[in-house]
C-alpha cells in the first residue's frame, strides 16, 4: 500500500494500521522489514527525522543507504536512482 492522502483509507485499513503499531510496540514484527533496504533522501534541514527513519527501519530489521542532500539537486531520475539501490 502506498500511503498519498488518509482520506483514502477505510476503516478496517485504519483499525489495520493501529494493530500492526500495536504489535511493533510489543516487540512481535521485529523483522518484518528484514531482508528490505531503503533508500533515504533527506534534505540537510531533516536531521531528526532522518534519524527517526533509520533507527525505525534497522529495529525493524531492514537495511538503509542513505543518499547525500547534495544528491537531489542531480539530473538523474530519481527513479533510476532508487532502481539501483533495489537491485
Amino acid at each position: 500500500m502506498n500511503l498519498m492522502d488518509i482520506g483514502e483509507l477505510s476503516p478496517k485499513q485504519i483499525d489495520e494500521i493501529y494493530a500492526l503499531t500495536d504489535a511493533i510496540k510489543d516487540g512481535a514484527e521485529r523483522d518484518s522489514l528484514k531482508g528490505k533496504t531503503f533508500a533515504l533522501f533527506f534534505p540537510e534541514s531533516s536531521l531528526r527525522t532522518r534519524i527517526t527513519f533509520e533507527k525505525g527501519i534497522k529495529e525493524l530489521g531492514g537495511e538503509c543507504i542513505l543518499f547525500p542532500p547534495e544528491m537531489l539537486d542531480k539530473r538523474e531520475r530519481l527513479d533510476d536512482v532508487t532502481g539501483y539501490a533495489a537491485n
